[in-house]
C-alpha cells in the first residue's frame, strides 16, 4: 500500500507545538516549587529559615500548597489541566504518522527503543542524581566505592519497585512516568493501529473522519468531551489523578487516541480547525471562567472536584462532582484545540532550527528535573523569593539542560541512552 504525499506530508505545527509544550516543563516544575512547595520547604525560597525551624507553622500555616488560588496557583493549575492533554494528543499524532511506514513489530521495537531505554536508565541515573540533590541519598564518606554502593542500591531498589502499581511509578518513575503511559498506550493501541493501516478507507477510518464531518461540529465539540467526562465520572470518585495514575490513566489515554484519530482523519481534521478557530476560541474562553470557578469551589467545599478522589469524603457523586467532571474534560479539550487550531494557523512553517529543538525535547525533559532542585536551592541560599525565583531558576535549569544536551547529542551511545533521534541527512544535488 503506498502513501498519497498529502499523508506523509509533514506538519511542521505538530513539531512546534511539541516543542514549546515540552518547553513549559522547565517553568512549570519551577514554579511549583515555589508557590505549592512540591519538593519541600527546603527547596522553597519563599519559605524563610525560621519558618523551615518552626514545624507547626510550616504544617498549619504554609500558604504555599497545591490547594491555595492566589492568582499565580490559579495559573498553575489552568495550565497543568491541559498541557499534559495536548502532549499526549501529539504523541497520539507522531505515532499515528510514525505506524503508516512500519510494521507493526518494527514499531513495537522503536517504540521500546525510543521509550523504555530513555526511561529505564534515567530512573536509574538521573534520578539517582535528583536524590543527591534532595537529600535522599546517603553517599556515605563521598567515596567512590560508597557512591558506587549507593548507585547501586538505587538500582536494584527503583527496578523492583517499579512493578508495584502507582506507587511504584511515584517513587521509582517521578517525572519520567510519562514515557512508560506512553509506551503502555502504543503497545494497548497496535491492534487498532495495524488495523486501520491494513484498512485504509475501512469502517474504523471512516468513524475517525466522520467526527470531524459531522454536521454542527457535534463530533469535535460535543462527542469527544462527553466520552473524556464520562471517563471521569465513572473513576474520578474512587482514584485520585496524579502522575498520570487513577483515573488520568485511561483520561490521557483518550487524548492520546483522538490525537491519532486526527491524522487519520488529516484533511478532515485540519479543516474543522481552521474554520471553527474562532468559535473554538470563544467557547475555550467561557470554559476557562467556569474552570476557576470550579477550582475555587474546591478550595470552598474542600472537595476534590478538579483533582478527584472524593470518595474519602463520603461522596460517590452529586451535583458538584458530575458537574465539574464535564467543565474539567470540556475545559481541557477545547484547550487543546485552541493551541492546535492557532497553531496550524500560524505555526506550519520549517525552520532550520526546529530540528535541533526537536532533538533536545527528550534530553531536556529527561535531566531537567535535578537541576530544577539544584536551581531552587541556589534561589533558597541566595535569597531569591517569588517571579525573582522563578525567573532566575528557570535561566538555570535552561543552560544546564542546554550544555547536557550538547553534550549528550555527540556520541551515538549517548543519544540512544537519551532518545535523542538522528538529524536527516541533506540530499546532496
Amino acid at each position: 500500500m503506498t502513501e498519497s504525499p498529502e499523508l506523509i506530508q509533514r506538519r511542521y505545527d505538530i513539531d512546534w507545538l511539541r516543542v514549546i509544550l515540552f518547553g513549559l516543563l522547565i517553568p512549570f516544575h519551577v514554579a511549583i516549587g515555589v508557590y505549592w512547595s512540591t519538593y519541600g520547604t527546603d527547596l522553597n525560597p519563599n519559605i524563610s529559615e525560621y519558618d523551615r525551624d518552626n514545624e507547626e507553622l510550616v504544617s498549619e500555616g504554609n500558604t504555599y500548597t497545591a490547594e491555595s488560588i492566589d492568582p499565580t496557583s490559579m495559573f498553575l493549575h489552568w495550565m497543568h489541566q491541559w498541557r499534559l492533554a495536548a502532549l499526549f494528543m501529539i504523541s497520539g499524532m507522531g505515532t499515528a504518522f510514525a505506524f503508516k511506514r512500519r510494521s507493526w513489530g518494527k514499531f513495537l521495537v522503536e517504540r521500546s527503543q525510543r521509550l523504555l531505554v530513555p526511561m529505564f536508565f534515567g530512573m536509574w541515573t538521573i534520578g539517582f542524581a535528583g536524590g543527591i540533590v534532595l537529600g535522599m541519598v546517603d553517599l556515605g564518606d563521598g567515596g567512590v566505592a560508597d557512591m558506587s554502593k549507593s548507585l547501586m542500591f538505587h538500582i536494584l531498589f527503583t527496578s523492583v519497585i517499579f512493578w508495584i502499581p502507582i506507587f511504584g511509578k511515584i517513587l521509582a518513575l517521578s517525572h519520567l512516568w510519562f514515557l512508560w503511559n506512553l509506551f503502555l498506550y502504543s503497545v494497548f493501541m497496535i491492534p487498532i493501529f495495524h488495523y486501520v493501516q491494513k484498512h485504509n478507507n475501512g469502517a474504523l477510518t471512516k468513524m475517525f473522519r466522520s467526527i470531524f464531518t459531522a454536521k454542527f461540529g457535534i463530533g469535535v465539540i460535543l462527542i469527544i468531551p462527553f466520552l473524556l467526562s464520562v471517563i471521569e465520572i465513572l473513576f474520578k470518585p474512587w482514584m485520585a489523578g496524579f502522575l498520570g495514575s487513577g483515573y488520568e490513566w485511561l483520561w490521557f489515554l483518550g487524548f492520546f487516541i483522538f490525537g491519532y484519530a486526527c491524522i487519520v482523519a488529516k484533511d478532515e481534521y485540519y479543516s474543522f480547525l481552521e474554520q471553527n478557530r474562532i468559535k473554538i476560541s470563544g467557547i475555550t474562553i467561557l470554559l476557562t471562567i467556569l474552570f476557576v470557578w470550579t477550582r475555587i469551589q474546591q478550595y470552598d467545599d474542600s472537595i476534590p472536584y478538579v483533582d478527584g478522589g472524593w470518595i474519602e469524603q463520603g461522596i460517590i457523586h452529586n451535583g458538584m462532582t458530575i458537574f465539574s467532571c464535564f467543565i474539567h474534560s470540556f475545559h481541557a479539550w477545547f484547550w487543546c484545540l485552541t493551541v492546535f487550531a492557532w497553531g496550524a494557523h500560524l505555526l506550519n512553517k520549517p525552520s532550520k532550527n526546529l530540528a535541533y529543538m526537536n532533538q533536545g525535547v527528550y534530553p531536556f525533559y529527561i535531566v531537567h528535573m535535578p537541576i530544577t532542585f539544584a536551581a531552587l536551592k541556589v534561589s533558597t541560599e541566595m535569597g531569591i523569593t517569588n517571579y525573582y525565583a522563578v525567573i532566575l531558576s528557570c535561566i538555570i535549569v535552561t543552560i544546564g539542560c542546554w550544555v547536557s544536551f550538547e553534550l549528550l547529542r555527540r556520541t551515538k551511545v549517548t543519544r540512544y541512552l537519551f532518545g535523542i533521534k538522528e538529524l536527516p541527512k541533506k540530499k546532496l544535488d
